[in-house]
């Protein structure tokens, strides 16, 4: 039995991982499944390369990583950047200095760091204990000037968000990406950037069609992913438009496994 695809990008949260932002037993046991049919498995999250490269050596995967949106694309054992897009830096510090102004966090993804000019304990508290890691406080963001930002994160309340979320995307609509990944933040991403032209990338490099291809995601930020690939495949859980984006859905379930179901499905329509 042949299995018709030989690269596999998956999203790590509300994908690969589950609610409590671990790895589940199911979900691994996948992973090693889809590479036991001679497929490469790549991760491709919103999170900084830092913070992804510690789910690649828990499941033993080797290569490059998609991070920051597609922002970054780094190998995951030498830490070479392959490739990297940062938002234009007169950009970078307007979106810096706005979120200011609507007083919710700002979270700047650096190359290398993670910088918040202040600490807003409530949502950066909400945050940090999402993604695992700590920000590095940086009390003027001025001095970064714009500088190396892959991508700028406001994080704060959901109302406030969804309030000027419109105008902001039209005011960026030149300038940058916005997209949402949660009801508390706002992204700003390099126009045109995104886990699709890395996966694009990422394929090109290894030689791998893309109709070869396979997508898992669930979220705003894996849209573009899932409608590019030879396979797309949502979460059943997951946001409307990524589900409209997918070939495939997966079958109902505990979030935590729906990856694992997702992957089970297509294992039992191999073709001969």
């Amino acid at each position: 039995m042949n299995f018709p695809y030989r690269l596999a990008a998956i999203d790590l949260d509300g994908t690969l991982l589950g609610p409590d932002k671990t790895i589940s037993a199911q979900n691994a046991a996948a992973v090693r499944k889809l590479r036991e049919n001679a497929v490469q498995v790549i991760i491709a999250s919103g999170r900084r390369h830092q913070n992804s490269v510690r789910f690649q050596r828990q499941l033993e995967l080797n290569g490059p990583i998609i991070a920051c949106q597609g922002g970054l694309i780094r190998d995951g054992e030498s830490g070479n950047v392959i490739e990297a897009h940062f938002l234009p830096q007169t950009v970078a510090r307007e979106v810096a200095n706005e979120g200011e102004t609507h007083g919710v966090q700002v979270i700047y993804y650096h190359l290398d760091h993670l910088y918040v000019p202040e600490r807003n304990d409530r949502w950066l508290d909400l945050y940090e204990s999402r993604v695992g890691e700590r920000a590095e406080t940086l009390p003027d963001l001025g001095q970064l000037d714009g500088r190396r930002a892959l991508k700028i994160v406001w994080y704060g309340d959901p109302a406030i968000l969804k309030k000027v979320r419109p105008g902001v995307s039209v005011r960026y609509s030149e300038k940058a990406d916005v997209l949402s990944t949660e009801p508390e933040n706002l992204e700003f991403m390099p126009r045109g950037i995104n886990k699709a032209t890395a996966l694009a990338k990422v394929a090109e490099q290894l030689g791998v069609l893309r109709e070869q291809v396979m997508a898992f995601g669930d979220g705003e930020n894996d849209v573009q992913m899932l409608a590019w690939a030879g396979m797309g495949v949502a979460m059943h859980h997951g946001n409307a438009g990524a589900i409209a984006a997918a070939k495939l859905v997966s079958p109902p379930g505990p979030p935590e496994t729906a990856f694992a179901r997702a992957v089970d499905v297509l294992l039992a329509d191999k073709v001969p």
